[in-house]
């Protein structure tokens, strides 16, 4: 399918300087953040890319279940969510994302059960469970 008759929902820039080590200037949009990597035991000068990935289902599943739970509930309490990638140390064992919804308020289970259905059902948390490509295009410096 020619990408010309597909709606692009988010795009983002990044800019790795040759004066820079690996800190990264990303934009989308007005706003501008950094991404790097730890060197030498020293933390990095801003998130990881990894740690943006993971913000980035940890924030959309907190805004959806608002969503959610606001036109359907009105559960004004807090909303909750931590994120984790894990790594096996065992060859062959499964690599995955741990999430962890915490409410701050009671919700009755039948309410909880539709939450954890929607839960799985955000933007992002699709966007990473397809089996997705990437489409990678290089623009030489001379091609241009």
């Amino acid at each position: 399918m020619n990408s010309d008759q597909q709606d692009i929902i988010a795009s983002t820039r990044a800019t790795l300087r040759e004066t820079s080590r690996l800190v990264t200037e990303l934009a989308t949009r007005q706003f501008s953040l950094i991404a790097d990597e730890p060197h030498n035991d020293l933390p990095g000068d801003g998130p990881t890319p990894t740690e943006y990935l993971l913000m980035a289902l940890a924030s959309c599943t907190a805004q959806t279940l608002r969503g959610y739970t606001d036109r359907k509930y009105d559960y004004p309490g807090d909303i909750t969510v931590e994120v984790s990638y894990h790594e096996p140390r065992e060859e062959g064992a499964a690599r995955y994302l741990q999430r962890t919804i915490s409410l701050s308020e009671d919700v009755p289970p039948e309410h909880l059960q539709s939450m954890m259905e929607i839960a799985e059902r955000t933007p992002v948390t699709l966007l990473l469970a397809f089996a997705w490509s990437v489409r990678t295009e290089f623009v030489n410096a001379d091609v241009r």
